[in-house]
């Protein structure tokens, strides 16, 4: 790792981006209304809460976490108001962040003000111009200097009512000039100039003939000139999309021309609006990965991937992260993702779970804490289970969502209309349905899933080899309370549904997860008599569930699930649900009418399996059309001019190729990865495709009028067929390396405290930040860490610098007003 980042690897490194965000709540509204709260990239809406009504503080509660799919530079978040009535709902306040200003809120609760949503603040998008001088002979015969302004190009202008005809208008000195108008576009191409006279100079300091003299340096800082962008509008004046103002004495035209790309901005005298319009509670998780070519990520991938074979554990690699990291998910997420990817994550999985079995010392307590075991055991279960969980609750959300029956058994919530009994029959009936879903579904749990539990029930009995339970209670801490309880709690969290529930189903929700958790702390019968419940009013309900029966077949679906036998005969022949939801698809004109191919675009649902692809009319409706896996043969995205739509994506198939188009780029790009990689080692895989669609008798892309000519693009480049469902495993070696980055002067200390312990034989050392068993192992894997991890940081750095070098302020990378260029700088 000694040679510098030379400008071909700057081309190789990869920035990824991805966002998790959770939507709290707000409070103080103007008015109470039903309301809900979307969130955008830029312009695009990638996601909806539900509608709370009828309040000024409504409370969401939903996250929403994606992988960001393209370049963005606003964050937003917009507060609506529903109109049950009309087709549109008003858009009446929002909280705006530039991307640069994320991280700067990273985990953090935080509230931020709303601000009113007009045209003046809803400024997006970015315009080059070319600015120059020239001079030119008047008719008196003197030199007349012009200034020569030419609008180029527009990209990513604001879309207003669902339109964008774009023009743009030029003010120098109060004369106002104006381009054509283009339509139907977001990235508007002008390339129109326009001329002005400058002003006479008043001679100071200047030679030759006054009447000649035109100077562009007397009193520049006075002269502005203003580009704005308008959205042209079908009565009455443009819509203002946003302007640029430049000063000229800030301008180079040393060289003759001055030649960028500006980011558009609010008008100059417009207004913040006002500043009482409540505020609203959300959480972000923002990371930037820049991910460097594979090798230089081997050395740390090593040490890490060895830490199962390291004893005592406390002085492996995986460990020693866990012990700095405060935020155990952070550290269990890549080293779940990258086991996972190398097939060794139940390996890692026993090595911390007999590592912390061993350091407890009451059964009771088992698993209980906020350790790097429990969370990847929680991060390996959502990860392996999500279709575990999807097959097992399936019913019993459609249901509650669907009959929407009164389940509140609290006295002092109960409305008028309802009756106690009644609503605690509708209960008990969701939680035993519940429960019997859970317990029939033992033969289904994953293999995977088998083997982890098989470990944990191990580890247990060893430890506590006098204690009868503590085999049920430490697999039924992961499996129900954080597994099944959350997943019924929140079922969007857990991609079991896509749609937000009302107030009254969130409530029965809760209530159904209270008893289920409830039914696994208590697989023990004998410590019921001294329960002490928080809620009396949920009494009537554990009394009555809280049987010997129901125990016992919580303690058979337990032994189960954790048996090695179960988990070696698994079968992998069923099928599976990857993704489902309602995207638009292209009529694929299979039904002949007077010899022509009807194809129009139609909503339909989708449900991708591991054996196929399919779409209907609604969720419950038969399919009307099935793809097997094994005939997918490409699947690419489609470009925009084939029917001016966005986030369209093709699956070709022998026959034809299926056009669809997913909600959001946030959709399009889940859809396309699953997609891609589920059928990726297909045998009959195109080599070439069309990347935009066959229409009135020809290819648009390469003008063919042979609808079977062989494709005029090269297929996406498929990943090793070793490599599992959607990892990257550099990507999680970066998040771990900046893990211990965060760490670095710890590691450091830690470090010192070993080579001390080792030299003064045992003694403890007050300086190290966590407990040592073995300062020889750990001092090695330290040493080794420190090592490689400065190394790969140092390469971070050359890449910085070199992408410095490299990037041009002023480009349509990096447009002159951009605060991501200039905080990057």
């Amino acid at each position: 790792m000694e040679d510098e980042v030379d400008e071909g690897e700057v081309s190789k490194v990869r920035i990824l981006e991805s966002l998790r965000i959770n939507i709290g709540e707000a409070k103080n509204l103007p008015s109470a209304k039903d309301c809900y709260c979307t969130v955008h990239l830029d312009q695009e809406e990638v996601y909806r809460t539900g509608v709370q009504e009828k309040t000024q503080c409504p409370f969401w509660a939903e996250e929403t976490t994606f992988d960001v799919p393209r370049e963005f530079h606003q964050l937003s978040f917009y507060i609506h108001e529903k109109d049950w009535l009309k087709r549109s709902d008003s858009v009446v306040k929002k909280v705006a962040l530039r991307r640069d200003e994320l991280p700067r809120y990273h985990g953090k609760d935080q509230w931020f003000p709303l601000q009113a949503v007009d045209s003046d603040s809803e400024v997006h998008g970015q315009v080059e111009v070319e600015v120059r001088t020239r001079e030119v002979l008047g008719g008196d015969e003197t030199n007349t200097k012009k200034l020569i302004v030419r609008v180029l190009e527009g990209n990513g202008l604001t879309i207003i009512n669902n339109q964008c005809d774009p023009y743009a208008t030029v003010t120098f000195r109060n004369e106002t000039k104006r381009t054509k108008i283009r339509r139907k576009t977001v990235k508007p191409c002008f390339d129109e100039a326009f001329h002005f006279e400058l002003p006479r100079g008043n001679g100071t300091g200047m030679t030759g003939d006054s009447k000649n003299n035109y100077s562009l340096q007397d009193d520049i800082n006075k002269y502005e000139l203003k580009i704005a962008m308008w959205n042209s509008a079908t009565l009455g004046e443009g819509v203002f999309i946003g302007e640029v103002r430049l000063i000229l004495g800030t301008i180079d035209l040393s060289a003759g021309v001055h030649k960028a790309w500006y980011f558009l901005k609010p008008r100059e005298n417009s207004k913040l609006g006002r500043t009482d319009l409540g505020s609203l509670r959300v959480r972000i998780n923002y990371q930037q990965d820049h991910v460097l070519p594979s090798q230089y990520y081997e050395p740390v991938m090593d040490i890490l991937l060895q830490s199962p074979e390291i004893e005592p554990t406390s002085a492996s690699a995986i460990q020693i992260l866990g012990d700095l990291v405060k935020d155990k998910v952070e550290a269990a997420k890549p080293l779940i993702r990258l086991f996972h990817h190398h097939n060794m994550v139940i390996p890692l999985i026993k090595t911390l779970v007999q590592h912390e079995v061993s350091d407890t010392s009451d059964p009771n307590t088992i698993f209980r804490g906020n350790s790097l075991a429990s969370k990847c055991i929680d991060e390996f279960m959502r990860m392996d289970g999500l279709h575990y969980l999807y097959d097992t609750l399936r019913d019993l959300l459609e249901n509650i969502y669907e009959e929407k029956k009164p389940c509140e058994i609290d006295p002092s919530k109960l409305k008028d209309n309802e009756s106690l009994e009644t609503n605690l029959g509708n209960l008990r009936q969701y939680v035993e349905q519940a429960y019997q879903a859970i317990i029939d579904s033992a033969i289904g749990c994953p293999s995977a899933l088998c083997e982890c539990f098989y470990a944990i029930k191990e580890a247990a009995q060893t430890r506590f080899p006098d204690d009868c339970v503590v085999k049920y209670s430490a697999v039924s801490g992961f499996v129900f309370l954080r597994f099944f309880a959350p997943a019924i709690l929140s079922p969007t969290l857990f991609h079991l549904r896509t749609d937000s529930c009302d107030e009254q189903t969130a409530r029965t929700l809760k209530m159904v997860s209270k008893a289920i958790q409830t039914l696994g702390n208590h697989v023990n019968p004998d410590k019921l008599s001294n329960v002490n419940w928080k809620e009396e009013y949920m009494s009537p309900l554990y009394t009555n569930i809280l049987n010997e029966a129901n125990m016992d077949g919580i303690k058979k679906f337990l032994e189960v699930i954790s048996s090695s036998t179960q988990a070696q005969v698994k079968a992998i022949e069923v099928p599976i649900t990857l993704k489902e939801g309602i995207m638009i698809k292209r009529a694929q004109g299979r039904k002949k009418f007077l010899g022509f191919g009807l194809k129009n675009f139609k909503r339909r649902w989708f449900q991708l399996t591991n054996h196929e692809l399919t779409y209907s009319k609604r969720k419950d409706s038969k399919p009307l059309c099935r793809i097997a896996i094994n005939n997918i043969l490409a699947v690419e995205r489609l470009e925009e001019d084939s029917f001016q739509m966005k986030f369209m994506f093709q699956v070709v198939q022998p026959e034809r190729a299926l056009y669809i188009q997913a909600n959001n780029c946030v959709e399009e790009k889940e859809w396309l990865d699953i997609l891609f990689n589920i059928c990726k080692t297909n045998k009959n895989r195109l080599h070439f495709y069309h990347p935009a669609a066959f229409k009135n008798g020809l290819w648009i892309c390469c003008k063919s009028m042979i609808e079977t000519a062989q494709g005029c693009k090269q297929v996406t480049g498929g990943l090793p067929i070793t490599i599992t469902l959607d990892i990257d495993p550099d990507r999680e070696v970066e998040r771990i390396q900046r893990l211990f980055m965060a760490q670095i002067q710890r590691l450091h200390s830690l470090q010192d405290a070993c080579a001390t312990q080792a030299v003064y034989q045992g003694i403890p050392s007050n300086t190290s930040p966590i407990s040592i068993e073995d300062p020889k192992t750990c001092f090695s894997t330290v040493s080794s860490l420190l090592s490689e991890i400065l190394a790969l940081e140092q390469k971070h750095k050359q890449y910085e610098q070199m992408r410095k070098r490299l990037t041009e302020y002023g480009s349509k990378q990096s447009p002159i007003g951009d605060h991501n260029f200039n905080s990057f700088h």
